[in-house]
């Protein structure tokens, strides 16, 4: 059998290997990590002033999407438009019935037994804004992602400056904004709310808030299952600590650490109550969308596969679904692989992880989404590029992409 189908997938591994020593090293041995330059070292604007920023931003982005669905549907009321824009062939339209309608094994709305795989968060959050159901959900759920958005901007920004810099925060905040997975963060999904939880997490874990962070961390495994990999930055972060003989944490670091796990144990919990099966969404995910836990070399090879059988078919599917996926497998993988030496060890387990369970699911079609919520990956580009010009050539480069990839979904291709 020839080896060329499977020289791609073992590149992928050989990075991941690479990026996992590295963390495991730098976590028992701090030395060996190399430091950034000198230079800009700390934040110098205050959480409000990265809000105010990335609320504009956020608007900006909100004004595109009403945009977009009025010059689409011009015969449609605006309220319409915006539904046949957004809620038709994406999973927005399943938070929405969940804030109306809640779980169940019934049919209060099309084929509501099968949303237990959806976590309870957002929509738990559109019901509390909207308890009478006045608003319309729609634009709610397309509203509150400019607060969302705001707040973890901030927080991203909080973090990163705080370990990489000024300056190198802001670039952060830049490829944060305008990449192909950006405009998940101002769709009705639940990419803002996530980042905003797990950058919480991280500035309270560090400011040993141990009982809020536990609290914070608890929500982000509410919001989405890479939530649960909160607890081991926790304890990589921990390890390293006791590594480098510092002041002990005291047993209230356990309330961080056991935050995110019990967050994913309510989530068991409410599979329990609606099914009596606390897994029961893993049998939903594999027999209906074909899901299931894998391993991300076979994701390279079948979306590989996929592509070169689409090409001539369906080459719109083929660059966009397939193509985009083996792309941003290697692009998160090449960046770890180029940083990971001047990575804090949390921070890159933490990613690594979050990369091995997103592109480790079995037909894997929203990598480029899933990836855009990992806190880490906006700073590598200003880590990896020293020069004002040669990370200004990169966002040009991905601003590109991220108009294309926009315009696709606009266009209601196969992005989800």
């Amino acid at each position: 059998m020839s080896i060329i189908p499977w020289i791609q997938p073992a590149l992928a591994v050989l990075l991941f290997v690479w990026c996992a020593g590295v963390c495991v090293a730098g976590t028992l041995r701090p030395a060996i990590l190399r430091p950034l330059p000198p230079g800009d070292t700390g934040p110098r604007w205050k959480w409000r002033h990265a809000a105010a920023v990335c609320l504009l931003i956020a608007l900006v982005w909100q004004a595109v999407f009403w945009t977009a669905a009025l010059v689409r549907y011009p015969d449609l009321d605006p309220l319409a438009a915006l539904q046949a824009q957004y809620y038709g062939n994406t999973d927005a339209r399943h938070y929405i019935d969940l804030a109306q309608y809640g779980y169940g094994t019934g049919e209060a709305f099309p084929e509501q037994y099968l949303m237990i795989v959806f976590f309870p968060l957002f929509p738990a959050l559109l019901r509390l804004l909207n308890p009478l159901g006045v608003l319309d959900w729609g634009v709610l759920a397309l509203a509150v992602q400019v607060p969302l958005f705001a707040a973890a901007g901030a927080n991203l920004y909080l973090v990163l400056a705080g370990r990489f810099g000024h300056h190198r925060a802001l670039w952060a905040l830049a490829f944060t904004a305008v990449g192909p997975g950006s405009l998940f963060f101002f769709a009705p999904m639940t990419e803002s709310l996530f980042l905003l939880l797990s950058t919480a997490y991280v500035l309270l874990l560090e400011r040993q808030h141990w009982a809020l962070c536990g609290l914070v961390g608890l929500l982000a495994a509410l919001t989405r299952a890479p939530g649960g990999l909160l607890c081991g930055l926790a304890l990589i972060w921990l390890i390293g600590r006791a590594c480098c003989h510092m002041h002990a944490p005291g047993p209230g670091a356990v309330l961080a650490v056991a935050g995110p796990p019990a967050g994913l144990g309510l989530y068991f919990a409410l599979n329990w109550a609606v099914y009596g099966n606390p897994t029961q969404y893993a049998f939903y995910q594999k027999d209906h969308w074909g899901q299931a836990l894998g391993l991300f070399p076979n994701t390279v090879a079948y979306h590989l596969r996929y592509m070169a059988q689409w090409w001539t078919s369906n080459r719109t599917a083929a660059l966009y679904l397939c193509g985009a996926a083996v792309a941003a497998i290697f692009l998160v993988l090449g960046l770890l692989a180029l940083t990971a030496r001047r990575l804090p060890p949390q921070y890159l387990g933490y990613a690594l992880a979050y990369f091995a369970l997103t592109a480790g699911t079995t037909w894997a079609i929203s990598l480029p989404r899933y990836f855009a919520a990992c806190f880490l990956l906006p700073v590598l580009p200003a880590v990896i590029f020293r020069k004002n010009g040669l990370r200004a050539a990169a966002l040009v480069l991905w601003a590109v992409l991220g108009v294309l990839y926009t315009m696709e979904f606009f266009a209601q291709g196969p992005i989800y």
